[in-house]
């Protein structure tokens, strides 16, 4: 598991950042933490996982990249709105990708 090094996160996940970070890292089932992950399906911009069901494969991937955290799904659901704003912003479009390769330009 990969953490964006542009993390997004809610303001209740914000106040508990080191404890939620950690958590997720070792494995704990972390009842009500979600997290904001590139989508497996090429219909999402992003997709929204509760991270007590990320599997070991994830949680051990290299490749699975971590964009956002929050504490609760209404607080996820807020952190996505917020990055899909600030990515249309930026470039115009609703390419996640492009806004990541935009963020490294800079």
């Amino acid at each position: 598991m990969i953490w964006w090094k542009h993390l997004y996160m809610g303001d209740k996940a914000a106040a508990g950042r080191p404890a939620i970070l950690e958590g997720i890292r070792r494995g704990r089932r972390m009842p009500g933490v979600y997290v904001i992950t590139l989508p497996e399906s090429g219909n999402h911009i992003l997709d929204i996982r509760p991270v007590s069901l990320l599997t070991e494969k994830e949680r051990g991937d290299g490749a699975f990249l971590i964009l956002g955290a929050a504490l609760g799904y209404g607080e996820a659901c807020q952190v996505v709105r917020r990055m899909v704003d600030d990515m249309y912003r930026a470039t115009g479009a609703f390419d996640w990708r492009h806004y990541m390769e935009f963020l490294e330009a800079r």
